[in-house]
């Protein structure tokens, strides 16, 4: 067989765009459990990972663990002129060439790219192991989307915890830009850490975030943003240090 999936628009918008602004190829990994994404850009400075429960689509089936790859310019030619409530189909049988996709009686059929050409994701051991040895906290994420605004036309930004909670702070040509989140202290109390990282970078690496994220953090080191996708689903992004 292959793999079979129906969802809504919004919801393949979403993930559309979180690719798109990471990298323009990707590879799909499907499973029992759903779908798992795992991207970066060229000059690995932002990583997305992104978890689709099967629970979370309206219709998944997937007899074995498949990877497709894709360019997803191809996804989102069909994909952008969906409105909220319309619904997609994905279909691809094992062995094929291509995936067959379906919205409003249309079909169209979109070219896979060999896995072996797509550029690997670095592995994370190490930030891993960093950022268990570091800070963590839970935002609220409309003032982080209004400070990367505010300060897009800087170079970058301080991501501080010297208060116990986290502080971000940006020279723009209009003057200094911060914010802060003194209801949401980090944990553990007591670490210290200021990093700076690109605006650009995390802006893109969040462009679908959503109304709350968990931050993770440390010393030099990556900073990641996770937030929930539907009920079971995840993107997780993370972000290099300038150096």
């Amino acid at each position: 067989m292959g793999v079979y999936f129906e969802t809504y628009g919004t919801f393949i918008k979403t993930i559309v765009k979180a690719i798109e602004n990471i990298n323009e190829e990707c590879i799909f990994n499907f499973d029992s459990s759903g779908m798992h994404i795992k991207i970066s850009d060229v000059y690995k400075y932002k990583m997305l990972e992104l978890k689709i429960d099967k629970d979370d689509l309206k219709e998944y089936h997937c007899d074995n663990p498949i990877e497709l790859g894709i360019v997803i310019d191809r996804i989102k030619d069909v994909t952008k002129t969906l409105k909220a409530k319309d619904t997609i189909t994905f279909n691809y049988e094992s062995g094929g060439n291509n995936l067959i996709l379906k919205a409003g009686g249309l079909s169209r059929s979109v070219k896979l790219i060999d896995i072996n050409m797509i550029g690997k994701v670095p592995s994370l051991v190490g930030a891993e192991k960093e950022l268990s040895d570091g800070y963590q906290t839970t935002i609220k994420t409309n003032p982080l989307k209004t400070f990367l605004r505010a300060a897009s036309n800087a170079i970058s930004f301080d991501v501080s915890t010297d208060e116990d909670y986290l502080h971000l702070t940006s020279e723009s040509d209009e003057g200094l830009i911060e914010i802060n989140w003194e209801e949401s202290p980090i944990s553990p109390r007591g670490y210290r850490s200021t990093t700076n990282y690109s605006v650009v970078e995390t802006t893109k690496a969040t462009s679908t975030m959503g109304d709350s994220a968990n931050i993770r953090g440390c010393e030099g080191g990556v900073w990641e943003i996770k937030w929930g996708l539907g009920n079971h689903s995840y993107i997780r992004a993370m972000v290099a240090p300038r150096v």
